[in-house]
């Protein structure tokens, strides 16, 4: 089992984090008119995808940790003022990921099937603990619902890996991991979920948890 790397240089990325807020504050309305979303999501070093890339570097704790938070809602509470103005309905929420802290993101859309879209992205699950310590750190007037934080598999990528340009190494562990994947987790149709359907093969996912995804706004 790999080692996690400690993180070291906190000042220097608490500076990132502060530029990180600044630069993305700002929602351009004539783009997200356009394109009916935006998002913005941690984007600076060590944390970018760490989840994917890097996954023995640590998720951002303590002081770090509660500036992206904090960081999260000032983007939100900023682009809520902009929003407010279009006088029309749209989603604006804070996915706040625990413990993967580094997946969280803003998210806004425009358009009843955009905001379909993004009001029903994930697993609604109840919690035996109704609410998270994380989310004492930002504002009381936020209203959270919980959701399961998946890695989500493709059985048909996982069966045919050289059609989404894997290698023949590739091929051998991707068939191998969803030998696993049957043993111990239930597939659900893709059809049912997104209404993905490929050449006329219905696909399936899989669905492992990894935490809880807290989907808030005020």
């Amino acid at each position: 089992m790999n080692k996690r790397k400690k993180i070291r240089g906190h000042k220097r990325i608490q500076r990132r984090i502060e530029k990180w807020i600044e630069q993305n504050k700002t929602i351009h309305v004539g783009d997200f008119l356009a394109n009916q979303f935006n998002y913005v999501h941690v984007s600076f070093e060590p944390y970018f995808n760490i989840s994917i890339n890097n996954n023995n570097i640590a998720e951002p704790k303590s002081k770090t940790r509660n500036k992206i938070i904090l960081g999260l809602e000032e983007i939100y509470d900023s682009w809520k003022i902009e929003l407010d103005k279009l006088n029309q309905p749209y989603f604006l929420k804070i996915y706040l990921f625990e413990p993967r802290i580094s997946k969280s993101q803003v998210i806004c859309a425009l358009g009843k099937d955009n905001i379909n879209y993004y009001e029903n992205i994930f697993r609604t699950i109840e919690t035996k603990n109704t609410r998270s310590n994380l989310l004492n750190i930002l504002a009381p007037d936020f209203k959270w619902k919980t959701h399961s934080d998946d890695n989500i598999y493709s059985e048909q990528e996982l069966l045919f890996p050289e059609m989404y340009n894997q290698t023949v190494g590739d091929s051998h562990y991707c068939r191998k991991f969803l030998k696993k994947l049957k043993k111990k987790y239930t597939k659900i149709e893709a059809e049912s979920c997104y209404g993905f359907e490929d050449d006329n093969k219905t696909d399936y996912f899989y669905y492992v948890p990894k935490g809880i995804v807290w989907i808030g706004g005020k």
